[in-house]
């Protein structure tokens, strides 16, 4: 069962959005091609996604849809390029393959946050979501909160390897040996009593 509350801080705190690169659509020096001319001239621009629906993934026959590729291919479309290619990676493998040019932008529902606006930039939030726990049907363990999964010896949490959540394994109120970091998408491992992707991510 998902549930969210969308309150202007939610947008705020968990804008998901497209990252850009530092410099994919800034000036470089008169000889340099930025990546927004090399797209234009291509017809074309290449787009890392974590194959998580509904945020961005592949349908079977192999397209790229979702919240964020749609929203960028529209305002791609009206940049003048009429072509995204996608770019298959793990969640957490997002932000350093936009920086090692594997892709040029990034289509994922992804929190703005001050470690990650170090690294890359960011287009206006295209929506916010608040948190969630995902647990067994009728909350069976009765988890309310991380103190549930704290004070429980049999739950740990699942966590998204590259997510935002993966900093609340290391507080406090969590510690580390109750919670384990998860691929991109798993069928959320048997290793748990709890699973909890919180999103966006």
């Amino acid at each position: 069962m998902f549930t969210s509350q969308i309150s202007r801080r939610a947008l705020v705190k968990a804008a998901a959005c497209l990252a850009l690169a530092a410099t994919a659509f800034t000036s470089l020096p008169a000889h340099a091609e930025t990546t927004l001319e090399r797209a234009k001239k291509d017809g074309y621009i290449r787009v890392g996604f974590a194959n998580e629906a509904p945020f961005g993934f592949a349908t079977p026959d192999g397209k790229l849809t979702g919240e964020a590729p749609e929203v960028a291919k529209a305002v791609l479309a009206k940049m003048g390029i009429a072509q995204v290619d996608g770019v298959l990676t793990e969640f957490g493998s997002l932000i350093p393959g936009l920086k090692a040019g594997r892709f040029d932008i990034i289509a994922a529902g992804m929190f703005i946050n001050p470690k990650r606006c170090a690294e890359i930039n960011f287009s206006e939030p295209s929506y916010g979501i608040g948190q969630a726990m995902l647990v067994a049907k009728g909350n069976p363990k009765g988890v309310k909160d991380y103190s549930s999964i704290k004070d429980n010896p049999d739950l740990k949490l699942a966590v998204m390897a590259g997510a935002v959540e993966g900093d609340m394994r290391r507080t406090p109120a969590l510690p580390k040996d109750k919670s384990f970091p998860c691929p991109t998408n798993p069928a959320w491992s048997r290793r748990s009593s709890l699973a909890v992707p919180m999103l966006p991510r």
